[in-house]
């Protein structure tokens, strides 16, 4: 007994000196894949690409969550609407586009699932029909044009690539009225009356105020969010076989209160976290320990952005044309658009973001917010012979390219996709998942055809002590310690061709891979 009681007096010390106790409610990245939110990377439906996605309620209650589907420049909604979710359901959906390219083909989501969604998409006679009789969304346009414009693109196609977030808004029950019932599936597959919860948003006046029980009190029937949501995305392309296929990273601890509001509303977003009545905490794991970031409300997005910056990602690639090999990264900046949207903050970019995504395009930006980037390429044999260094202020340790100007990569959408070794077809949509945001790595050039990167973000416009980089860096958190680098989230997708099969099979492989990094702590001097 004395060992144990010990040994918890120990782990209490340590959790203590981490900054873990008195933080019972906090934002963390769950190891275990579960959690309030859900952040998937990318979607994409070019060249011949279609997107499966599905989520889970491990838990035996009732969820609401907010699903929205963001495009890839700017992160505008393109897409938004309630999910409810009873114990243990699972909802599927697939986003996929109707023709390979053109300006007026969007995105469009289309399921098969019988969850109930305010609005529905499944059997809503109002929405296109696909020639199996199906019932989809197509992805609209409004929320960049009109007097919503940026420059970004404002044609349907912008639609085509992006990322998506689930945010558990809270937990349905049956108190006031009989939600969870009603969303609850029977003995048949179905839920038992998917109409109960669509028409608690009717407009008030539309029905009876009992049957708008939501519009008139979102909070009827509803508990405070308590997680326990998995996902999963595939990108598929059917025609040549491959499938790509990755878990959506989890946020617990986003929420202590219910979030749960009409469908459209901008919120609940990033921005909504809360843990006390006062701040947003984040738990990070740092160089073995955790750290414990505090911001006040109105930086919120701040402690999920703790949660997702590092000051560089690594990777592998393989374009060696032995294997038929192809390799793309996405980098998506889940949280960007909360610094750099003028809709959201004005004229000026908000720390660690430098530039502002401009309203208007101009002859030195047609629609982009650059994040500054150097990367190191290095071959599978340690290099430093096949080595390649883009650094802006020297290239330190490793052989250079012989001529100068040195190219600076820059990242300047939310979703973005870095190719290797394609310079010469990207114009016409990246070779794996046809990204028209694209930013492409000639490795070639120095004699490096497989291997592994590294890309730093910097400031461009920080200062330097001889060849040191400034890395971007996040506003001070309430104790004075401030996180370097940039919110980010992605991962590898690399395909083969096998050439070496019988004439006529099939012989394409595809996977994913998560990014790893690093990130930086320190208290401000």
């Amino acid at each position: 007994m004395k060992t144990s009681v010990l040994t918890n007096a120990v782990i209490v010390g340590i959790a203590m000196a981490a900054g873990v106790v008195g933080d019972a409610h906090a934002l963390n990245l769950n190891p275990l894949g579960t959690g309030q939110v859900l952040i998937f990377p990318y979607y994409t439906v070019n060249a011949g690409n279609q997107t499966l996605i599905s989520v889970v309620n491990r838990t035996e209650r009732g969820k609401a969550i907010r699903v929205r589907l963001r495009e890839g420049h700017n992160a505008r909604a393109i897409l938004d609407f309630n999910l409810y979710l009873s114990p243990f359901d699972v909802w599927t959906a697939s986003v996929f586009s109707l023709a390979d390219d053109g300006p007026n083909n969007p995105g469009n989501l289309v399921t098969t699932d019988n969850s109930c969604t305010v609005p529905r998409v499944k059997g809503n006679t109002a929405l296109p029909q696909l020639s199996n009789g199906n019932r989809y969304t197509p992805f609209p346009n409004y929320r960049y044009t009109g007097a919503s414009n940026d420059a970004g693109p404002n044609t349907l196609d912008r639609t085509r690539e992006g990322y998506f977030e689930m945010i558990e808004m809270g937990e349905v029950v049956d108190r006031e009225r009989t939600s969870l019932t009603a969303i609850t599936h029977d003995g048949g597959g179905v839920p038992n009356n998917c109409m109960l919860v669509h028409d608690a948003w009717l407009p008030l006046g539309a029905a009876s105020a009992d049957a708008t029980y939501w519009s008139v009190n979102a909070l009827v029937d509803m508990n405070p969010p308590q997680g326990g949501l998995f996902g999963t995305a595939s990108i598929v392309d059917a025609l040549e076989g491959t499938m790509m296929s990755y878990s959506a990273e989890a946020i617990d601890g986003f929420s202590d209160i219910v979030q749960h509001v009409r469908p459209g509303e901008p919120s609940p977003s990033l921005s909504s976290a809360r843990t006390t009545p006062e701040t947003a905490v984040a738990r990070v794991f740092h160089n073995g320990e955790v750290v414990t970031s505090s911001y006040p409300l109105s930086q919120a997005i701040d402690a999920v952005s703790a949660l997702f910056v590092q000051d560089e990602i690594d990777n592998e690639f393989i374009t060696s044309a032995s294997v038929g090999g192809a390799s793309e990264w996405v980098v998506t900046f889940p949280t960007k658009y909360a610094y750099v949207d003028q809709e959201l903050v004005g004229a000026t970019a908000i720390a660690p973001f430098t530039q502002i995504f401009p309203r208007t395009s101009s002859s030195t930006n047609t629609g982009s917010a650059a994040v500054d980037s150097n990367h190191t390429v290095f071959n599978r044999e340690e290099g430093p012979n096949a080595t390649f260094c883009t650094d802006p202020f020297g290239c330190c340790d490793f052989i250079c390219p012989p001529s100068p100007p040195v190219v600076i990569p820059r990242l300047g959408w939310s979703s973005n996709v870095v190719t290797f070794n394609q310079l010469a077809t990207i114009n016409a949509g990246s070779n794996i998942l046809g990204s028209r945001l694209v930013m492409d790595t000639e490795t070639i050039d120095v004699g490096v055809f497989d291997g592994w990167a590294i890309y730093r973000f910097y400031d461009a416009t920080g200062t330097t002590s001889g060849s040191a980089i400034q890395f971007q860096r996040m506003r001070p958190d309430q104790s004075g310690g401030r996180w370097d680098g940039v919110p980010v989230t992605g991962f590898l997708a690399v395909s083969y061709t096998n050439g070496q099969l019988t004439p006529g099979v099939l012989s394409n492989y595809a996977a994913a891979f998560k990014h790893r990094g690093s990130n930086h702590y320190e208290m401000t001097p």
